[in-house]
C-alpha cells in the first residue's frame, strides 16, 4: 500500500470510528417503542418460523435501523462501493455487521449472490440481511427488485420495516433522511412478512414489488402517526 493510500485508509478509520462512538452516544438515549413486537420476536428473537429474513425499509430510515438491529447475531447489510459507503461499512462491522459491498448502480448482482450465500450458510441458524430497497440514489420510496429477488432464491421471509421519531432532524436529501433527536422516542413498525416462490417469474415479480412498496408506505405512515410526525 502505497503513502497515498495508506493515509486516506486512515482517515476512513479514523471517521467511522468516530461516527461509531457518536452514533452510540446519541441514539443510546433514544426510547424505542416496537409496535409489532410479537412478531418482532417471532421473527428475530425466537425465529418461530425457522426462516432466514430480507428486511426492507425506505433510505429515509436507514440510520437508526442500523443501529435498532446491533445486538442480533448473524446479520449482513449491503452497502455501496462509494467512498462514503466505505465509511458506512466500517460503522457496520463496528456495530456487528456483516457488510456486503454493491447496490443497484455497481456490483449489484455480485452483492446480492454474496448475500444469498450469506444466508445459505447458516448451518440451521436464522440469518438476516438488509438494505434499502430505494436506494442508493432514488428515486424515493420506488422499490427496486432486487430484494425481492434474493428473497425468491433464498426462500426467505420477505419484510418490511420502518421507523420514525417523536422529534427528529430531518435531512433536506433526495430521501428525506430521519435523525431521532436526543432523549426522544422512536417508533418501529413491522409488515406482514411473506414469501415468494422460487417460480415466481419476473412478471409475477412486478406484483410482488409493488405489494412490498405499499405495504412499505402504509408501515411508513403508521409509524409516523404515532410518532406524530408530520414530515
Amino acid at each position: 500500500m502505497d503513502e497515498r493510500h495508506w493515509k486516506e485508509n486512515l482517515k476512513i478509520s479514523f471517521i467511522s470510528f468516530l461516527i461509531y462512538w457518536f452514533t452510540r452516544l446519541w441514539l443510546g438515549t433514544v426510547r424505542v417503542r416496537i409496535l409489532d413486537r410479537g412478531l418482532y420476536e417471532a421473527l428475530f428473537v425466537r425465529n418461530e418460523g425457522k426462516g432466514n429474513v430480507v428486511v426492507a425499509s425506505w433510505h429515509r430510515h436507514a440510520f437508526f435501523i442500523v443501529y435498532f438491529f446491533r445486538k442480533l447475531d448473524n446479520g449482513a447489510i449491503m452497502i455501496s462501493r462509494s467512498k462514503d459507503g466505505e465509511i458506512t461499512a466500517r460503522v457496520a462491522s463496528r456495530f456487528g455487521f456483516t457488510p456486503v459491498r454493491g447496490s443497484s448502480s455497481r456490483g449489484g448482482r455480485t452483492a446480492l449472490m454474496a448475500m444469498a450465500d450469506y444466508l445459505n450458510s447458516g448451518k440451521g441458524q436464522r440469518r438476516f440481511c438488509g438494505t434499502p430497497v430505494d436506494g442508493p440514489r432514488g428515486p424515493a420510496r420506488k422499490c427496486k427488485k432486487g430484494m425481492l429477488v434474493l428473497a425468491r432464491e433464498t426462500g426467505s421471509f420477505f419484510v418490511p420495516m420502518a421507523c420514525s421519531g417523536t422529534r427528529v432532524i430531518t435531512l433536506n436529501t433526495w430521501d428525506r433522511m430521519i435523525l431521532p433527536l436526543p432523549f426522544s422516542k422512536v417508533m418501529v413498525g413491522f409488515g406482514k412478512p411473506f414469501k415468494i416462490p422460487p417460480d415466481t417469474t419476473e412478471e409475477e415479480l412486478e406484483s410482488y414489488r409493488l405489494r412490498a412498496e405499499q405495504v412499505l408506505d402504509e408501515v411508513t405512515e403508521r409509524v409516523d402517526r404515532e410518532a406524530g410526525y408530520a414530515g
